[in-house]
């Protein structure tokens, strides 16, 4: 029998304000074990990371010095849970308040991994965001025609493992683990919880704060970051068609663009070579790219001081 109702992992790298933050938002109670893998912090804040942890009856923290990224110190928490129910959270975003009471009121349902709203702010400036709104179309469409569809828009999509509760037996009886890659390593976790679990739920209730702030994975804009995403989403492509679900692969328009945007026609040719490599088939979605390109377009209108291209 597990020891805990919950068990929250958080990866953490030098923004010990954030984690506290974070960790403020969630409760001191005896429920809920908090499991803070800190992945190779600077020496210059590994005091206060310190304090703020043991400073908490519940949270656990673990200091690697591998220096391997978020995947890997959320895998070293999956090898700490002792939970009932597994609740993922970045350092940098946090839980709304009375969200535990929303967990606390279907903690024990028979569901196997259920969705809630997110909302999105910047950090500095506690503004309104944009980072929450391609999830927020999801839900919505769910819940105005729950089908195939728009569940498995919710199940193999919805790339962020935030804002969901997912019962602890589905990621140990399948062995799902985070990818360890230095962007995108949540994708592939996220897509296999969708396919493994028997049953799913999706809520109204608004739980976590999606944040904003400058030089945080998702605003790192390079080469190397964009290619690394890219390969990301053709392995999980790759699987989907496997599994029969190719429905439900991400378009490769949007990183051909930035492949472009970033590094020329040199850039393109490279990423459709690796793409053949993963057999990707580039007219997925292709019938969106004329939308898709003019979005993306403004996707970081208004950012440019959040964003971090090297």
């Amino acid at each position: 029998m597990s020891k805990y109702t919950y068990s929250v992992i958080i990866p953490h790298r030098n923004t010990p304000d954030l984690l506290e933050r974070c960790l403020n938002s969630i409760p001191e109670r005896a429920d809920i074990q908090v499991l803070v893998i800190d992945d190779n912090s600077d020496k210059e804040y590994t005091n206060q990371i310190e304090q703020i942890c043991t400073n908490r009856s519940n949270v656990r923290l673990t200091m690697t010095t591998e220096g391997l990224g978020a995947g890997y110190a959320r895998n070293v928490g999956l090898q700490q849970v002792d939970s009932e129910w597994i609740l993922l959270a970045d350092a940098d975003d946090y839980f709304l308040p009375g969200a535990w009471d929303i967990f606390d009121s279907h903690k024990n349902d028979a569901t196997e991994l259920i969705y809630f709203m997110p909302v999105c702010f910047y950090s500095d400036t506690g503004l309104p965001g944009d980072r929450h709104l391609p999830i927020v179309k999801k839900l919505d469409s769910y819940f105005a025609d729950p089908d195939y569809m728009t569940e498995g828009m919710l199940r193999y999509t919805w790339h962020e493992p935030t804002s969901k509760m997912i019962q602890t037996h589905v990621v140990t009886d399948n062995h799902i683990q985070f990818e360890q890659t230095r962007w995108g390593n949540d994708v592939h976790f996220s897509t296999l919880a969708g396919v493994y679990a028997r049953s799913m739920a999706a809520y109204r209730e608004e739980v976590y704060c999606l944040t904003i702030s400058h030089g945080s994975l998702v605003h790192q804009h390079s080469l190397e970051s964009r290619r690394c995403r890219y390969e990301v989403i053709l392995r999980n492509n790759a699987y989907l068609r496997q599994m029969g679900l190719p429905e439900f692969q991400d378009s490769l328009m949007y990183s051909l663009k930035w492949a472009a945007k970033l590094g020329g026609l040199k850039a393109v040719v490279e990423f459709i070579r690796i793409g053949r490599q993963y057999d990707a088939n580039f007219m997925h979605g292709a019938g969106k790219w004329v939308r898709n390109f003019f979005v993306s377009n403004n996707d970081y209108k208004n950012k440019d001081k959040y964003i971090v291209r090297k």
